[in-house]
């Protein structure tokens, strides 16, 4: 009779499929019997699909009586499905609320930062490990390249979402700390929904996409995959997951891969003739010191003795700690890419000035610099472990879709040139302070 009242309040939460699919999900969960889920029972069942800490942090949640003196032995479905309705409809206090008490509290004001971290680290495992089993997940392909989730990945993902939280992290911190956090960290929450989305519909036995689908990725489709067996990635997936929620909305659906020092070889030239006319770029370096850090540039490439790019540009590191600095304003030092000058900078560079760079590739290739200050960007730390670093390994990929170049939107009737492909030529050319005389030779427009 309980589980009864409990269905007829859920008929105004939700619409039919989806309480057809909390009803579902509750029967497995339970075995069949109406009334019997126990805590142990729904903690082994939930531990086949998530991380097993999140699956009994989220039973603690739920088996947790309201009122002092009671006892929760037996879930009800309307209590059961909780999870689920604050995750799709939930207000920002009830999702703090569901992460508190998910928590072991030391405080009724207070939480503890330590047992955060543990939390969020269970969701990215859990959301990983969601999408290395669903069908038809974009995933496998990022795995079939080499792209894994190691433990120290992963937590170093956690750690870098809990930056929001302030710079000095206390043990214990109070509960509007938490509340701002929540409102000023949306990947978080993503992926927090994605995962109990998953998880209440596999167990009803539902299509994924009961749930209208995010308009943005968390994870973008790999594009143009090297066809290289020797290639290793620099990064891992949560990496990915991290870099992908920093960009601009429009460019997270797809990474298109550009080049890779590994297989393409350690020359600037060829890595120019890569990147030029590609759109916005994501660089991922690897030091000597196996530092790994980057920047993203939000114009396409070109060589020219100006800066370029605008303020959505960005400069991160990944290991051994997960940064991202924005713009300040204060100057548009956002990306530079200049050869064969005798009074300028040969190379390319991304925030602050002439000989004193966020980040630096010099012309030559091996050679990098990032400073201790950079006015460029917000809260910025020196990327690498040391001024001028030596490049081990370095990625770059282009992010969004190709951009369709104005003579191309003219119409059919715009012939292309041959010599607009020989981009890598180019690139050595310009290095070798030589222009290609062909520029002039080419075929005539149809309309002249």
């Amino acid at each position: 009779m309980g589980n009864a009242s409990g269905k007829r309040e859920t008929d105004n939460l939700y619409n039919s499929e989806e309480l057809r699919m909390l009803e579902s999900a509750y029967k497995n969960a339970s075995g069949g019997a109406l009334e019997k889920l126990t805590q142990d029972r729904l903690v082994e069942t939930w531990s086949q699909t998530i991380e097993r800490s999140l699956a009994e942090s989220t039973a603690q949640y739920l088996f947790t009586p309201t009122k002092p003196g009671q006892q929760c032995v037996n879930l009800q479905l309307k209590k059961f499905g909780e999870p689920y309705y604050i995750m799709e409809r939930g207000t920002i206090d009830q999702k703090m609320q569901m992460l508190l008490g998910s928590m072991e509290r030391s405080g009724n004001d207070t939480f503890n930062s330590k047992q955060l971290e543990q939390y969020i680290y269970s969701v990215i495992k859990s959301y990983v490990h969601l999408e290395s089993t669903a069908k038809n997940s974009g995933i496998k392909e990022w795995h079939d390249m080499g792209f894994n989730t190691t433990e120290r990945s992963a937590a170093t993902f956690a750690k870098g979402l809990m930056r929001n939280l302030g710079k000095e992290l206390e043990h214990t911190m109070p509960n509007d700390a938490l509340e701002r956090w929540l409102h000023v960290t949306p990947q978080f929450l993503q992926i927090w929904r994605d995962v109990f989305s998953q998880l209440y519909c596999r167990h009803g036995g539902s299509k994924r996409n009961i749930i209208k689908e995010m308009e943005i990725p968390i994870l973008p489709a790999l594009c143009d995959a090297p066809q290289n067996s020797h290639y290793r990635p620099i990064i891992e997936l949560p990496h990915v997951l991290y870099i992908n929620a920093q960009l601009p909305r429009e460019h997270r659906h797809k990474w298109r891969f550009l080049f890779s020092s590994k297989i393409n070889g350690e020359s600037f030239s060829t890595m120019l003739g890569k990147v030029l006319d590609k759109g916005p770029t994501l660089f991922f370096i690897e030091d000597e010191d196996q530092y790994i850090f980057g920047g993203y540039a939000s114009e396409t490439w070109s060589v020219k003795p100006q800066f370029g790019g605008d303020d959505s540009s960005l400069l991160y590191t990944l290991s051994p700690a997960m940064r991202c600095f924005s713009a300040t304003t204060y100057n548009n030092h956002y990306q530079y890419l200049n050869l064969n000058q005798q009074t300028m900078p040969n190379g390319l560079g991304m925030g602050g000035q002439f000989d004193f760079w966020g980040l630096w590739i010099d012309c030559s290739f091996g050679d990098g610099q990032s400073v201790e200050s950079c006015t460029t960007y917000r809260d910025y730390v020196q990327l690498s472990k040391r001024k001028q670093f030596k490049i081990r390994n370095m990625e770059v990929w282009a992010v969004g879709d190709l951009p369709v170049k104005e003579e191309d939107e003219e119409g059919e009737g715009q012939k292309r040139s041959v010599l607009d492909g020989n981009l890598e030529d180019r690139a050595m050319l310009e290095i070798a302070g030589k222009k290609m005389h062909s520029d002039g030779l080419r075929e005539p427009s149809m309309d002249d």
